[in-house]
């Protein structure tokens, strides 16, 4: 710094230079580091853990209340449709015969009857063209319903959310009890019940059913 009478006036040139500040530069990352690389990973790990098992009981639940609700629409159709006719929705000529486990082809033409559908050459099971259950097409993995009828025409029955069929048990003979089906150890007070046998498909001890 120079000096005049005594006091400095100002820094010299050497002085300046001397004290010039060193640039400051920030260095650019490219990219993640292992660690937190790691980390990152390590994170997502445990979301999933955590996640994972939530969504899939979730979706079970799901299923079992779908199945619950189907089965109760279907046994409820049954019911108004023999207190319509004081029959079951089944082929002439099977009322009064022996009690009947409805599944497969046998079930489809029920669910025919049942939904009034256009595509069944004898309307006589349902003289009224009552529809006694609505069924969504998605049901039967199709868009529109005139898929889902040319899916039961051909037979495709009716399946709970598993993809198993749903089967229907019919008091045929009229003595107010269902007997002798492979699905139930002893007879039940009943006109109609319906079942589904769950995941695992178990007909002999259904773990979704109406009785």
């Amino acid at each position: 710094m120079k000096r005049t009478n005594g006091f400095r006036s100002g820094f010299t040139l050497i002085e300046l230079l001397a004290c010039q500040p060193k640039p400051w530069r920030r260095q650019a990352r490219s990219a993640f580091t292992l660690i937190e690389l790691l980390v990152v990973i390590t994170i997502i790990g445990l979301l999933a853990a955590i996640l994972i098992p939530s969504i899939a009981g979730a979706l079970k639940s799901a299923k079992k209340a779908r199945a619950l609700g189907q089965i109760r629409d279907l046994d409820g159709a049954v019911k108004r449709y023999f207190a319509e006719y004081g029959k079951m929705p089944v082929l002439a000529g099977e009322n009064g015969g022996a009690d009947k486990l409805k599944t497969g082809a046998e079930q489809a033409k029920v669910i025919e009857i049942l939904i009034n559908s256009p595509k069944r050459a004898d309307t006589n099971q349902n003289p009224k063209q009552i529809v006694f259950l609505d069924l969504d097409p998605t049901s039967f993995d199709e868009k529109t319903t005139d898929k889902m009828l040319d899916q039961l025409f051909l037979g495709t029955p009716y399946k709970d959310p598993w993809g198993n069929d749903y089967g229907i048990l019919m008091d045929l003979n009229f003595d107010d009890a269902i007997s002798n089906l492979p699905c139930i150890t002893e007879p039940i007070r009943v006109k109609s019940a319906v079942y589904s046998g769950g995941e695992n498909n178990n007909i002999t001890a259904p773990p979704y059913k109406t009785w």
